[in-house]
């Protein structure tokens, strides 16, 4: 133990947590997040009767992440006599008490469950970074609402749930949600996620479907090229749009940058849209996507509204308190 500490003081071990440390040039090498990784696999390793929530339990799982990590992680552990929340150095440790179902083992670390971590993100963070993480968890197959009913008087839980009602599993990439998010937003109708389209049957899919004003958009992300030669990408991308306009449908692009963190300059491209092609008498022919069978025709039943989103974003939807723990009534 000696030996260790003189590493520790000349700099070659950092102390992520009492009882563990990792070597400081790989830990500065990590990113923000890599290092709240370690961070929160730490504090689940030095207290094994607790479970890592929100966002540390996110990050241990490979979910997508936005925006900066909270300082601290944080973990939950079940109400004992005597037994308080404490912030410690190198984490927090919160009391409740969670149903069973909810607790779960990532090897040898305690892990709220992904419901449970994703209702959490929810009412402490912004909306949009929240909805990447939910959308990644339902295209998992997580039933979102299994949380709410013991969290229903804890602060923000309006936000858990009505992120656990959009949730969509058939968005595909945090940019598709982010581009999504926008419709929410500023009440526009709403899009058919990764719609397929073609003339005779299903040859192309598109990010977002507006089927009713025959339009479509496509989110422009890294993820896009697959490693494949930029040529390959923008002949795909020139066949899509030539498809579409052989069908009668517009289309629009969107990047990053146009939806995160604002999403100003792809709602200005929307608003034009809805502009220059109002509502048509019937819609587009599409096929939807259905996880785990491909394209399937929709059919009325199917049709989403033509007309403004009537889901109204909670209060507070832009607030982002990922320092905070949340947990007191509403």
């Amino acid at each position: 133990m000696h030996r260790i500490y003189s590493l520790v003081r000349d700099g070659s071990l950092a102390i992520l947590a009492p009882g563990c440390f990792v070597a400081a040039d790989w830990a500065d090498s990590r990113d923000a997040w890599g290092r709240f990784a370690l961070q929160s696999r730490a504090l689940a390793l030095g207290h094994p009767e607790a479970h890592l929530t929100g966002w540390a339990a996110t990050v241990v799982r490979g979910y997508p992440t936005l925006g900066r990590p909270p300082h601290l992680p944080t973990a939950l552990r079940p109400a004992a006599p005597g037994r308080g929340s404490r912030t410690l150095k190198h984490g927090r440790l919160l009391v409740a008490n969670v149903p069973d179902e909810h607790l779960y083992l990532k090897g040898p670390l305690g892990v709220m469950s992904p419901a449970w971590s994703v209702a959490d993100i929810a009412r402490c963070t912004r909306l949009p970074d929240a909805l990447v993480v939910a959308e990644e968890a339902v295209r998992r197959g997580v039933d979102l609402k299994t949380p709410l009913a013991p969290m229903s008087g804890w602060r923000g839980v309006s936000r858990a749930r009505w992120v656990a009602t959009v949730a969509d599993p058939c968005v595909e990439t945090s940019l598709e949600t982010l581009g999504r998010f926008a419709f929410f937003e500023f009440r526009f109708p709403l899009p058919v996620a990764n719609a397929w389209i073609g003339r005779d049957g299903p040859e192309r899919r598109v990010d977002g479907l507006l089927p009713w004003h025959w339009w479509a958009y496509e989110g422009d992300g890294a993820g896009k090229y697959d490693d494949r030669p930029e040529s390959q990408v923008v002949r795909d991308q020139n066949e899509r749009e030539f498809m579409l306009r052989r069908l009668g449908l517009d289309f629009a692009r969107f990047q990053w940058e146009d939806v995160y963190p604002r999403r100003d300059p792809f709602v200005a491209k929307v608003r034009a849209m809805f502009r220059d092609y109002p509502v048509r008498d019937r819609p587009v022919r599409y096929w939807k996507h259905v996880p785990g069978r491909g394209a399937v025709l929709a059919t009325e039943k199917d049709w989403p509204s033509p007309y403004p989103a009537p889901l109204i974003l909670p209060a507070g939807w832009q607030i982002d308190a990922r320092d905070g723990d949340g947990r007191s009534n509403a």
